[in-house]
């Protein structure tokens, strides 16, 4: 966790009863991101700086933005063909 990360909840109870974020090993978030409500964010996965997660996030996901999952960071990317400093993830 890096400056000014917050977890918090809102309000709203999953249906076991959680309110707050559940965040998994070795997940990196970026200085302040906001993650709210009864989420889990899954083992490996990278939160940008100021992003704001309000979903559940597989294992190994970039998030920026708000809710933007950008593909797994473990995946081995390739440059298309007609433009090769585009890569797929």
């Amino acid at each position: 966790l890096l400056h000014g990360v917050t977890l918090g909840s809102t309000g709203k109870l999953d249906d076991q009863g959680r309110r707050h974020p559940q965040v998994g090993s070795n997940v990196h978030i970026g200085a302040s991101a906001t993650i709210l409500g009864p989420v889990r964010i899954g083992n490996g996965a990278v939160i940008g700086a100021k992003a704001i997660v309000t979903k559940d996030i597989e294992p190994g996901q970039t998030v920026v933005g708000t809710n933007r999952v950008l593909g797994d960071v473990g995946r081995a990317m390739k440059k298309t063909q007609e433009q090769p400093w585009i890569y797929e993830i």
